[in-house]
């Protein structure tokens, strides 16, 4: 497969490497929503079946469902106001009542919206709708809560030439202005964009909310088995006690570079799902039906007669995508079908062969943003990781992931208390955790001495070089940093003993003075310093008092390197930034915990904002070229 540059098509970047881990492992040697599957439509489960020409004669035909509470069941279109285009019955279309709806244009896109005067409750709720995509490229869903400043977004980019019936759950993957109130949604469109020069036509049914998740999950694919995925996934997986899936074609398995049958079993027998990715030289829509069913069943059959049975439930389809030939036979073969699309989903899905997966390591410009919002609103995001290599072996167009991005990832994963459950757990129901309560109740605020002092160090040198090794207690780690350079400079924080991964201190530009900080643990370390002129570094680890603590909100500014706090902070918070430079713009949130959460990653410009799941004390580290602002208040 080609590289896939990012969740939502942008490429990403690390500032900084570790090999370490890399070269010490590699030289060692179903239960679903009640009534959404039992009431299945007579062609067959949907696409394009000859039922899309007769009058509905049941009272429900997939992709309607019966599970949930209906927001709109498009029987009476007044409802609903075009925006783009123009709507229309579409009696012969029906999947559930009398008729569907159909929104077309001679354009390049369509658009209705229906309002809500006294607006709908969808905390805790998650929407899905039945779409027909007979001429479209891409779908999207907006929830005004109650503004269009303050709306959530779900896109679905579709597989080529795809145009038959699927059910849409609306997992929210961008939240682009103010946060938004769920409690009080005003409105929700439905948009469809199509052919650049038209036209544009979808039809849609069933607009529902069923309830939602307590708490966020993620599903973790390691796609091939490569040997990587064993040697060093499983093992940083199985220090967080989770496990995840290997989708890979039977005849694969030990080849060059990739697990064997007795690695796979090792990670069935952890619970980890072995599934199915038919390995095909054309696309599967290019192929017969019958063929497309051989191929389909063969995969999972293979696998199953190897002793994945669970895992061999779970089709991953090729990047080639399917058409609703391959969906439907999808639908009879297996019981949850994964393709590549951005984008989260509802907990348990409704639309079980349709969930969307997005590309791992593009970390910064998507992957956080996907975590986060699955976090909050009780969603699934599923991750597809390729083979996961040093830093500096990760060239432009691999499919590759490095191991400090790796790491950064189920960082931010157990920062954001996700659960990470397999294809199996999702099928089976078995993703449900007692309580599901996923904030702190009666958080108290400190009194007295939050962390004792600890060590101090002082550094300086000129250009790049390694620091002698020094030794560090559990707290935080002030950096007063100087450089009369006029590039880049970088400070990594690494391990002395080569474990771990390293850790950025510093990253500012030009000749500049700053000050930084990070959450560090006790024992010996040592700094990696890449400069292009003379610098000084002060390092210590100062006491933390009660008194010290601000309250939000907090607002902020400054050039280069800066740190804010220590703040007190109650639980979920937002963070409002601006960059107005050039190179590199990181804002970091450490806790006195020693959590750490990357809320900004980007380059040049910026001006957004950032949930950051905080609770309790905690400081937002900021490294920049230009100035920058920041204001942080309660979410």
């Amino acid at each position: 497969m080609a590289h896939e540059p990012d969740a939502d098509g942008d490429s990403s970047r690390r500032l900084t490497s570790s090999r370490r881990r890399m070269l010490a492992v590699l030289g060692a040697g179903s239960t679903t929503l009640a009534g959404c599957m039992d009431a299945l439509s007579d062609d067959g489960g949907g696409g394009n079946g000859s039922g899309d020409n007769e009058p509905n004669t049941g009272p429900v035909r997939w992709p309607a469902i019966d599970a949930g509470e209906v927001l709109s069941d498009f029987e009476t279109l007044d409802e609903w106001s075009p925006r783009t285009g123009e709507i229309s019955a579409a009696p012969d279309k029906a999947r559930t009542g009398s008729q569907a709806a159909v929104i077309e244009s001679n354009g390049g896109s369509v658009s209705i919206q229906m309002q809500f005067s006294d607006g709908i409750d969808l905390v805790d709720w998650v929407t899905s709708v039945a779409v027909k995509p007979e001429s479209a490229t891409q779908i999207t869903v907006e929830f005004f809560a109650p503004t269009r400043s303050a709306r959530l977004a779900s896109t679905r980019t579709l597989p080529d030439g795809y145009d038959g019936w699927f059910r849409m759950d609306c997992g929210y993957q961008q939240k682009p202005g103010d946060d938004p109130d769920l409690s009080n949604v005003t409105g929700i469109t439905i948009s469809a964009d199509g052919p650049d020069d038209g036209p544009t036509r979808l039809v849609v049914d069933d607009l529902r909310r069923t309830k939602s998740a307590k708490n966020g999950k993620a599903i973790l694919t390691f796609y091939g088995g490569h040997d990587s995925h064993y040697d060093i996934a499983a093992e940083m997986l199985a220090e967080r006690d989770w496990a995840g899936a290997v989708p890979i074609s039977p005849a694969r398995i030990g080849d060059r570079g990739r697990m064997g049958r007795s690695e796979l079993r090792d990670l069935s027998d952890r619970g980890w799902d072995i599934c199915s990715l038919p390995d095909v030289s054309t696309p599967l829509p290019e192929h017969p039906k019958e063929q497309q069913r051989e191929v389909l069943e063969s995969a999972r059959d293979a696998l199953a007669k190897s002793g994945f049975e669970n895992g061999s439930r779970h089709l991953f389809v090729p990047d080639e995508g399917l058409d609703p030939t391959t969906y439907n036979i999808a639908r009879d073969v297996y019981e949850s079908a994964f393709l590549y699309s951005s984008g989260t989903t509802g907990v348990p899905p409704t639309e079980m062969h349709m969930i969307p997966f997005i590309w791992g390591p593009a970390l910064h410009t998507g992957v956080r943003r996907h975590t986060n919002l699955s976090d909050q609103y009780g969603l699934l995001t599923v991750l597809r990781i390729p083979r996961i290599v040093d830093e500096e072996d990760v060239g432009i167009n691999e499919n590759r992931m490095s191991l400090d991005d790796f790491g950064l990832l189920l960082d931010h994963i157990e920062q954001r208390d996700l659960d990470v459950i397999t294809p199996s757990d999702l099928v089976d129901g078995s993703w449900k955790r007692d309580g599901g309560d996923d904030e702190p109740a009666n958080r108290e605020r400190p009194d007295g001495t939050i962390l004792e002092a600890g060590q101090s160090h002082e550094f300086e040198g000129s250009g790049s070089v390694n620091t002698p090794t020094f030794d560090l207690d559990d707290g935080v780690l002030v950096a007063n940093t100087t450089h009369e350079g006029d590039s880049e400079i970088t400070v990594d924080v690494t391990e002395a003993n080569g474990d771990g991964t390293d850790e950025n201190l510093v990253t500012t530009a030009g000749s500049t003075a700053g000050k930084s900080i990070m959450a560090v643990e006790s024992g010996t370390y040592r700094l990696e310093v890449d400069a292009d002129g003379a610098w000084s570094i002060e390092l210590t680890q100062p006491a933390v008092e009660s008194d010290e603590l601000e309250d939000l909100p907090v607002q902020a500014s400054g050039t280069g390197s800066g740190v804010v706090g220590p703040l007190w902070t109650d639980g979920r918070t937002r963070v409002v930034a601006t960059h107005e430079g050039d190179g590199a713009f990181i804002v970091d949130g450490y806790g006195a915990d020693g959590s750490r959460e990357i809320l900004v990653y980007r380059t040049g410009e910026f001006d957004n904002s950032r949930s950051y799941k905080a609770g309790g004390t905690a400081w937002l580290n900021v490294e920049a070229d230009g100035d920058w602002t920041l204001e942080v208040m309660d979410s």
